[in-house]
Parts: structure tokens; C-alpha cells; sequence
């Protein structure tokens, strides 16, 4: 904002609109290219550049990182713990507070989460013949989760949180027809930067889910979605990532519901075949009333 004041009375009127975007929607600064920034406020890619230069960053990738930084600053993970701990010591309102913080999770995902970068993932999502899931530490369940999602809804897709050598043999899969995604909430490790390489070197997008690591990877890869933060908030990182599969999984579900609807078929299918009829376990009523009976103290009056 400081950069913008000093600079305000020098910027031509297409520059001004470059910096009112900045100042209104560091979030979209922050992962938006220079051709989005332009169509969004009506002037050229050159303008966008020049007022970069002129807010005194050296390029795009600069600014994209200060406005990351400023959205969502990295972590320490012992001091989030601390922190956390010290909101959660009264736990006749732990629910209460969680369920307040998760709804703000929610409301603030529209603004986090450009339409633009959303449907430039389905789109990425519904090409591959093949996705590939990443997601290492607590980002796995979510990497798990869309790979399952894509799944049930007729793609061909795998999640993996291998790390190491093990992790040359999953990117050794990838093809030019294939699909990257990469969920990484928070930290930024060797793999995303090997993974990402070798993408490129094969010509497969790549898509990035994560909280604070945009700038970073911005420039690298296909469509960045970003979930909001959760800094001073009491839910984990995992609420607004899940959202955001939530949001890809119904995109790619729309763009061809049959196929969709034919894999959940599918799915039931086997599942009733599996267990030879019936998917769930049938309730015998007397049992359960017998045993809820057993687990409820007896009533001395009686």
C-alpha cells in the first residue's frame, strides 16, 4: 500500500487500474499472469509491466510474492500448535469456536479462489487421460481424496505421498497426456521442484493446491488454487483444501454427467457384488434394542 501512495500521482490512468487491482485483489496479484491482470483491467500487458517497474519491483514474480506474503506469511508449525492450544483451553466451547473459524474458512474461499483459475483446472482435470494426485504429511488425505473423487466419477487417476527414490518411479508415469496436481499446503519440499521440472520437460500440466506457497510456484505451473488462510484460526488447513477438491470434483462431474453417473454405477455395482447384495450391514432391531438396553445403567425405580 505504501509503494502504491508513493507512487499514485505518477502512473498514467491504465496504471491506476493496475494498482487498484493490486490494492483490492492481492489475492488474484498474487497468482494472476500479466494477460489476466491486463483483461481484468482493460489495458496491455505492457501497461501491467510497466506499473510493476514502477511500484519498484524488479518483475511480476516479485510482486506476486510480496502480495503471497502478505495474504498468507509461512509458519512456523510449532508456534501455530502454541497458539492454537492457547484458543482451546476452554473446551465447553471448543465446537462453538471451531465451527465459527470453519465457516469463515468457507465464506472467504470465493475470494481466494479466482472462477478464472477454477476452470482452467476442471478443464486441465477433464483432458488427462490420467491424473496424478501429490500430497506429503497432512496434505495426503486431501491428495487421497480427489484421487478417489475422480475415480468414482469415471477418471483414471492415482494419489501417491512417496517421497525420495520411490517418487521417480510415479512421475516416470507421466505423459504428455497426463495430469499433475500437486497439494501442498504449506511447505515447499525437493519433490514439488522435481516434480514440476519433469512436467514440464514432458509437457503435462500441472495444477497447485495450497495456502501460502503461490508465489512460488506461480510461474511454473498451469493453475494455482488457493485456499484461504487459516492463520489464528483453530481448523487445519485440510477444511478449505477439501472445499476446493469439493469444487473441482462437481466441475469435472458437469462437464460430462453421463460418464459421471455411469462411474458411480459402476461403483455400486461392484460393491453390492462384493458383499453379495445389500452395501450396508441390515439392521436387526431387536438385537440393537437388546444391546442398547445392556449399555443403559438401570433404573432403580423400576
Amino acid at each position: 500500500m505504501k509503494r502504491i501512495a508513493q507512487v499514485r500521482d505518477q502512473l498514467s490512468a491504465g496504471g491506476l487500474r493496475v494498482v487498484d487491482f493490486f490494492a483490492l485483489r492481492p489475492a488474484d496479484a498474487s497468482v494472476f499472469s500479466a494477460q489476466e491482470i491486463a483483461r481484468q483491467t482493460d489495458v496491455s500487458d505492457a501497461t501491467v509491466i510497466r506499473t510493476v517497474k514502477q511500484l519498484g519491483y524488479s518483475g511480476l514474480g516479485e510482486l506476486r510474492r510480496a502480495a503471497a506474503a502478505m495474504l498468507n506469511p509461512v509458519r512456523d508449525p510449532e508456534q501455530t500448535l502454541a497458539e492454537r492450544l492457547t484458543q482451546s483451553d476452554d473446551t465447553s466451547q471448543l465446537v462453538a469456536k471451531i465451527s465459527v473459524d470453519a465457516a469463515r474458512i468457507a465464506r472467504t474461499l470465493p475470494s481466494t479462489l479466482p472462477p478464472e483459475a477454477l476452470e482452467t483446472a476442471v478443464r486441465i482435470l477433464v483432458e488427462a487421460k490420467r491424473t496424478l494426485v501429490v500430497g506429503y504429511g497432512s496434505a495426503w488425505p486431501v491428495a487421497d481424496s480427489l484421487s478417489l473423487g475422480l475415480r468414482r466419477i469415471g477418471r483414471t487417476a492415482g494419489a501417491t505421498n512417496l517421497t525420495g527414490y520411490n517418487f521417480a518411479d510415479e512421475l516416470g508415469q507421466l505423459t504428455t497426456d497426463s495430469a499433475l496436481v500437486l497439494v501442498a499446503p504449506l511447505r515447499h519440499v525437493r519433490e514439488h521442484d522435481v516434480a514440476i521440472s519433469e512436467a514440464a520437460r514432458i509437457g503435462c500440466p500441472v495444477i497447485l493446491i495450497t495456502e501460502v506457497l503461490a508465489s512460488h510456484f506461480a510461474d511454473r505451473v498451469a493453475a494455482v488454487l488457493v485456499a484461504p488462510s487459516t492463520e489464528d484460526l483453530l481448523p487445519s488447513t485440510q477444511i478449505g483444501h477439501l472445499l476446493i477438491v469439493d469444487a473441482l470434483l462437481l466441475g469435472v462431474a458437469a462437464t460430462d454427467p453421463d460418464r459421471a453417473l455411469d462411474g458411480w454405477k459402476t461403483t455400486n455395482r461392484l460393491r453390492a457384488d462384493i458383499v453379495d447384495g445389500n452395501v450396508d450391514v441390515p439392521l436387526n432391531r431387536s438385537t440393537a434394542s437388546r444391546a442398547t438396553q445392556q449399555r443403559t445403567p438401570p433404573n432403580e425405580d423400576r
